[in-house]
C-alpha cells in the first residue's frame, strides 16, 4: 500500500526512467554516427546541445507533425534535402521511419505523443533535464508513491506534446521530458496551497515557485525550445495536483468532502483537455492554423525566430 500511495523510500521510476533516457541518448548518438558519419551533428550547422541531427531525432520518434497525420503541404513522397548527409535526400515516409505508414500510406504515427518524452536533443539537454528529474522528481515520487507519480509525470509529458503538435509550426520537431517536469512544477503549486497551514513560509514558497515558472517559460521562448510542451505540462500538472495531492493531515469531514468534489471536477477537466485537443489536432485541415498567433507563446519575434 505504501508503494501505491506513498510515502516510499526509493524513487524507482525516476531512477529507471532516467537510466532509460540515457540509454536512448546513447542509441541516438550511435544512430547519428551510422547515418551521418558523425557522432554529433556538425554539418550543415553545429548542434549546441551536443547531440544528433534534427532528421535523426525525427527518425527516432521526435514530435514531428507531418509524421503523425496528413497535412496539405506534405505527401508521403515529399522530398527532404540534406536528409542525413549533405548530398542525400529522403521522402517523408523514409524520414519518419518505424517501417513507414503501412499499406494506407497515410501518416499515422500517434505514438509520437509519447516517445519524445524519452528522447533528448543532446548531452546538454539531457543533463539539464536530469537536474530536475532526479531531484524534484525523485522527491515527489517518494512522497506520492510510484503509481500516482507515474500518472502525473506521463500525463503532463503526453499532453505537453499534444499541445505542441496542435499549435507548433509544422516544420519543427521537439523532444525531451521538459513538459513532464513542468507538470511537477504545476503540481507543486497545488501542494503548497493544500499544505498552506503546515508550511513555515507558504507565501515565500509560492513566490519562489512563481519566479522559477516565469523564468523557465521566458527561457522557453529561445530557439530550439518547445514552450508549448512546457505550458501543456504545467497546466496538466495543476489539474493532476487537484486530483492526486494527498489530503492535509487532520482534515475534517467537510474538508474531505470538498477535496473529493475538487478531485472529481479535476478529473472531468483532464478528460476534456485531452479529448478536445486531440480531436482538434486530427480534425483541423492544418493544426498550425488553429491558432496562428499562439506561436508567439513559444518564440520571440526577432531575427525570424518565429518563422523557423
Amino acid at each position: 500500500m505504501r508503494l501505491l500511495l506513498g510515502p516510499q523510500r526509493r524513487p524507482w521510476f525516476s531512477w529507471l526512467s532516467g537510466t532509460a533516457m540515457l540509454i536512448v541518448l546513447i542509441v541516438e548518438l550511435v544512430k547519428n554516427s551510422q547515418m551521418t558519419g558523425s557522432v554529433i551533428q556538425t554539418s550543415p550547422s553545429f548542434n549546441p546541445m551536443i547531440g544528433p541531427s534534427f532528421t535523426v531525432l525525427i527518425n527516432m520518434g521526435a514530435r514531428f507533425t507531418p509524421c503523425m497525420r496528413p497535412l496539405p503541404e506534405y505527401s508521403t513522397a515529399t522530398s527532404f534535402q540534406y536528409c542525413y548527409r549533405e548530398d542525400e535526400t529522403c521522402t517523408l515516409e523514409d524520414l519518419c521511419g518505424f517501417g513507414g505508414f503501412g499499406s494506407t500510406a497515410v501518416p499515422d504515427q500517434n505514438f509520437r505523443f509519447i516517445t519524445p518524452i524519452f528522447l533528448h536533443a543532446g548531452v546538454v539537454h539531457y543533463v539539464i533535464n536530469m537536474l530536475s528529474h532526479l531531484r524534484l522528481g525523485a522527491d515527489l515520487e517518494c512522497v506520492l508513491g510510484a503509481p500516482r507519480y507515474i500518472v502525473l509525470y506521463m500525463a503532463s509529458g503526453i499532453w505537453g506534446f499534444v499541445l505542441s503538435a496542435m499549435l507548433s509550426q509544422t516544420t519543427t520537431a521537439s523532444m525531451g521530458c521538459s513538459g513532464a517536469l513542468f507538470g511537477l512544477i504545476g503540481y507543486m503549486f497545488i501542494d503548497v496551497i493544500v499544505n498552506w497551514k503546515t508550511i513555515a513560509r507558504p507565501v515565500r514558497e509560492l513566490l519562489m515557485l512563481l519566479v522559477v515558472t516565469v523564468v523557465s517559460l521566458v527561457l522557453g521562448l529561445l530557439p530550439g525550445l518547445d514552450n508549448f510542451a512546457h505550458l501543456g505540462g504545467f497546466v496538466v500538472g495543476i489539474v493532476m495536483g487537484a486530483m492526486i495531492a494527498p489530503m492535509r493531515p487532520g482534515m475534517g469531514k467537510k474538508g474531505k468532502m470538498i477535496t473529493w468534489v475538487i478531485r472529481a471536477v479535476a478529473f472531468v477537466i483532464l478528460i476534456i483537455l485531452f479529448a478536445a485537443t486531440i480531436t482538434s489536432f486530427y480534425k483541423a485541415a492544418d493544426p498550425s492554423q488553429i491558432c496562428p498567433g499562439c506561436k508567439y507563446l513559444s518564440c520571440l519575434p526577432v531575427n525570424g525566430w518565429c518563422d523557423i
